[in-house]
């Protein structure tokens, strides 16, 4: 198996209980709350991290994209939470799962990754499967 395989059925995994489990939160907190208790974890996590030499803090020439990348992964993470308290998880988190066909474009645009056709029909049965997903009830 590949180095990437295992973690990202890690995260399909992770993730799919996220919904749920911030949708249980949202019951008696505000999103504020919980994005203050995922901050507690990341921060523990950073410590733990840079305590075992496992990471450094520096300004190297990667860290304006790793500043970016913290800006967007928080501040989607707080839509996806305000998104989870105002609707049913069994519609938001599919919807939100779309993301890729993001990611397909930007790769191509930015990252001159190839966009083949199979990409293409692959991104539109994603849209198609997340509007099902959504929609259905």
């Amino acid at each position: 198996m590949s180095g990437w395989l295992v973690p990202s059925f890690a995260y399909i995994l992770l993730i799919g209980g996220l919904g749920v489990t911030t949708k249980l939160a949202l019951r008696d907190l505000g999103w504020q709350d919980v994005i203050v208790w995922t901050a507690l974890v990341y921060a523990v996590i950073a410590v733990a991290l840079v305590a075992l030499g496992e990471a450094r803090i520096g300004l190297t020439s990667g860290a304006p994209w790793a500043i970016a990348s913290a800006v967007l992964a928080s501040t989607g993470l707080i839509a996806l939470f305000v998104a989870l308290g105002r609707g049913e998880s069994s519609q938001v988190v599919p919807l939100t799962s779309a993301y890729p066909v993001v990611t397909l474009v930007l790769s191509a645009l930015v990252l001159s990754e190839r966009l083949t056709v199979l990409r293409v029909l692959a991104a539109g049965l994603v849209v198609l499967g997340v509007a099902l997903l959504s929609l259905g009830r």
